[in-house]
């Protein structure tokens, strides 16, 4: 059976910084899910525990007080709100959140691709393309060697621009040189620690020869067995108007199938 869109598991409101719009609210959100037929979302502010120091203002200021206040999130028959974060590696391998505040959220998505906040999550002396590759790889291995509840945890941007931000042709470049053979062994052990994976990347936005290089890694996360969820990265009405054709899109080029569907709840 074809994979449904029926969630949607990576939503910013205006409480994220990077959003910081009026529009973005909760109510918008479970209106974007009526409209388009999804049974599930999960708002995913960017957090970062305050039990753990951090000199980097934009994760500061995102503290659980902040991004609580989205609490109680608004519900509607037949439409489940679940209460998530997005946190950060630093360059340190300093998660953001303490292994007790995993309990105050339904679901966590971790980035380890945030190449983009130089002193914070990469070191300035790292820029090479050559390193950000190598750190790609260690990023994640040294999270998938945490002890965590990787039930609820959501694997994000995989192939984020971000990772290599001077231009657009630097993180093909980026994906391109990590060989085929890593990138089994890396996403072995995801489906082995039982994460998901998000598919957000917007498909429309490359060239059919680019598009074929963005997507050898989800092919090959397939190949290992992982289980895969739909993550707008909204943090704009837009983004939500846009999120449906884009998951759509995503799921056919991946011939994706409900056996492939991950899901953080029983």
């Amino acid at each position: 059976m074809k994979y449904m869109v029926d969630h949607d598991y990576h939503l910013h409101s205006h409480l994220s910084l990077c959003s910081d719009d009026p529009r973005q609210t909760t109510a918008r959100m479970l209106a974007y899910a009526a409209a388009n037929g999804l049974r599930e979302l999960c708002l995913t502010d960017h957090f970062w525990d305050e039990a753990i120091a951090v000199t980097f203002d934009f994760y500061a200021r995102q503290n659980y007080a902040h991004i609580a206040q989205a609490l109680p999130l608004p519900q509607s028959d037949g439409i489940r709100f679940f209460f998530g974060c997005e946190t950060d590696m630093d360059q340190n391998g300093r998660l953001g959140l303490m292994d007790k505040t995993f309990d105050q959220f339904d679901f966590v998505i971790i980035p380890t691709t945030h190449l983009h906040m130089e002193g914070f999550t990469i070191a300035p002396e790292d820029r090479s393309l050559e390193r950000r590759a190598q750190l790609y790889v260690s990023r994640l291995d040294a999270l998938l060697d945490m002890d965590l509840p990787f039930q609820k945890i959501g694997i994000a941007h995989l192939t984020c621009p971000l990772i290599a931000p001077a231009s657009w042709a630097d993180h093909i470049e980026l994906i391109r040189r990590i060989p085929s053979d890593t990138f089994h062994r890396l996403f072995a052990r995801v489906a082995e620690r039982g994460a998901g994976v998000e598919l957000n990347l917007d498909a429309s936005a490359y060239t059919p020869h680019e598009l074929a290089e963005i997507l050898r890694p989800y092919r090959i996360a397939m190949a290992c067995g992982c289980r895969f969820y739909l993550g707008s990265d909204a943090h704009h009405p837009a983004g939500l108007d846009a999120a449906k054709d884009n998951f759509n899109r995503l799921i056919n080029l991946l011939d994706l199938t409900e056996d492939r569907k991950f899901r953080f709840h029983k």
